[in-house]
């Protein structure tokens, strides 16, 4: 009996030590919304989890690239919350277990070296460019000299889009150099009197490149939402098809008043 007693107050207070770490102040207990894929998506993303978690210090995001298929494979898989998806995802492709939300949308900007005199292209134009089928700047009213095509790897959303909305899902000429981010094509345009090549409106150093008039209509916010500029594409969070309730009121917020306020903030078109 005596032995009875002294092992009921042994438990007494190890419950008594569990509760006091739990219910401690400053120890909190966090839900983490991990969230990866597009990196075109991921600065807005970044931004939108940064504010969330100073409304909601109990949520920790985080954000990381590597691309949408990896947005979509990390959602499949179960390794993120949400997977970012940077242009049209068909259904078939996406699997009956994965919820598309527009968070935004995004104009895809046709891109030369400042120093090109070309300042307007058709769409067919581009898109013959970008195939092989026009092969010098004076096809296109410019100054005589190969073009040299431009475009991001396999697996980008952006080349995905421009591949989608622009090639009508023809295959781009089999000598574009290939660039695996933003920032690196860029920099090949900057550097490239006779290059081309295509970037998120939101990522742009207009000082270092010229963005093209494309149908004689300029990529601006108006042109984009009443559908007048053609390249153009949606963001998307992924989720499972009934995502946690932690996961879904951060995407709730996202949509709102606030959340859309950042996402014009970072220079994309808020889906209200």
């Amino acid at each position: 009996m005596k032995h009875n007693y002294k092992f009921i107050i042994l438990v007494v207070i190890i419950l008594l030590i569990a509760g006091f770490m739990v219910f401690a102040p400053g120890v909190e207990k966090h839900n983490n919304i991990a969230i990866a894929g597009s990196t075109s998506v991921q600065p807005v993303a970044e931004k939108l989890a940064e504010q969330y978690m100073q409304i909601d210090s109990s949520d920790k995001l985080t954000v990381q690239g590597g691309g949408s298929s990896m947005g979509l494979n990390s959602v499949k898989k179960s390794s993120a919350q949400i997977g970012t998806y940077s242009s049209k995802l068909a259904s078939k492709k996406a699997g009956a277990n994965v919820k598309q939300t527009k968070i935004a949308t995004d104009g895809i900007a046709i891109i030369v070296n400042p120093n090109n005199k070309v300042s307007d292209l058709t769409k067919d134009q581009v898109k013959d460019i970008f195939t092989g089928k026009i092969t010098d700047w004076s096809q296109v009213g410019g100054t005589p000299g190969k073009i040299n095509v431009i475009t991001r790897e396999d697996g980008s959303g952006t080349r995905d889009a421009v591949t989608k909305v622009v090639l009508d899902d023809e295959d781009f000429v089999k000598n574009a150099v290939v660039q695996s981010s933003t920032g690196s094509l860029m920099q090949s345009v900057s550097s490239d009197p006779n290059s081309i090549g295509y970037a998120s409106l939101s990522d742009l150093r207009e000082n270092q490149i010229k963005k093209l008039k494309i149908n004689g209509v300029e990529a601006t916010d108006s042109n984009i939402k009443d559908g007048s500029y053609v390249v153009q594409r949606p963001f998307l969070f992924l989720t499972n098809s009934t995502p946690d309730n932690q996961t879904q009121t951060f995407i709730n917020w996202v949509l709102s008043d606030e959340g859309q306020k950042i996402v014009s903030e970072e220079g994309l078109v808020p889906v209200n």
